[in-house]
């Protein structure tokens, strides 16, 4: 199902007026070629749907329709133009978009590869306690919330900026080593992903721990930006810009998570430490 809709509908400008620039070592990067299936894939310089200066669709460009929505205005992100490598991003500040079900869209449950990219200005907070585990933290993507769901989160500053995991019958969460800290607010190339070996995180090209192996379980369902908006964790949003979201149907090799990353890089002009 191709992303394009034939209905019309306020996009944002840069789609709209044609005028993105992709430089030469991007140009002729796809990630919807690499062997592993795109599952989702969310650029705010090609799929934003504006609402004013507001965003209440984010357009999976993946080909496979899984849009991300938020039918509230008070709730939707806001659209800037220049962000992160003077490109559009989308700034969130207690906001949330809701998407398809992850459970459903992966072939293997213990096989998947994450990818967000985050501009300057995201924002720590005390919320939810001592931030050392990512279910304590601001939450920028989710699946549902309950046994078998999965988040990339914000941790504490002296934790190390990012963090993530799936709960399944105990946190396995992994935290970005010492040498791939990044300062608050700084912005981030951040990838979770998932093998036999375990879960796994990277942080601006820098490996982080590996957490236990264990699948996702089929409560780990509707996806959600912003927000984990569960009792337990309902002052944890998110509050800063993101850029791109992209998520695969299996475990990408090290190469390919490299040649993800350094698209990422070169189009959002942000340096890779690994």
């Amino acid at each position: 199902m191709s992303a394009t809709r034939s209905n019309p509908r306020k996009l944002s400008p840069s789609r709209n007026n044609h005028v993105l620039r992709d430089s030469p070592k991007t140009a002729d990067f796809d990630p919807r070629n690499m062997k592993t299936p795109l599952a989702v894939w969310c650029r705010s310089d090609l799929g934003a749907e504006l609402n004013g200066a507001t965003v209440s669709k984010w357009l999976d460009m993946s080909g496979n329709g899984r849009d991300f929505s938020q039918s509230t205005a008070g709730e939707q992100p806001t659209f800037s133009q220049s962000g992160l490598g003077q490109r559009p991003e989308l700034a969130w500040d207690d906001d949330r978009m809701t998407g398809s079900d992850l459970y459903a869209m992966l072939a293997d449950k213990g096989e998947w590869t994450i990818f967000v990219v985050m501009g300057h200005g995201w924002q720590d907070s005390s919320s939810g306690g001592a931030g050392t585990d990512y279910s304590q933290g601001p939450n920028v993507l989710t699946a549902r919330e309950n046994v078998g769901y999965i988040g990339i989160c914000i941790l504490n500053v002296s934790s190390g900026g990012f963090g993530g995991g799936i709960y399944n019958a105990g946190y396995k969460n992994t935290i970005p080593e010492t040498a791939g800290k990044i300062g608050q607010g700084d912005p981030a190339i951040f990838a979770l992903y998932s093998d036999s070996g375990g879960i796994k995180s990277r942080q601006n090209g820098v490996d982080g721990t590996t957490g236990a192996a264990a699948d996702l379980v089929s409560t780990a369902t509707t996806l959600q930006i912003g927000d984990a908006s569960d009792n337990n964790h309902a002052s944890d949003y998110y509050d800063g810009p993101l850029s791109e979201v992209m998520i695969f149907d299996g475990t990408l090799d090290s190469s390919e998570i490299r040649q993800v990353e350094q698209y990422l890089a070169d189009r959002y002009d942000v340096r890779l430490n690994g």
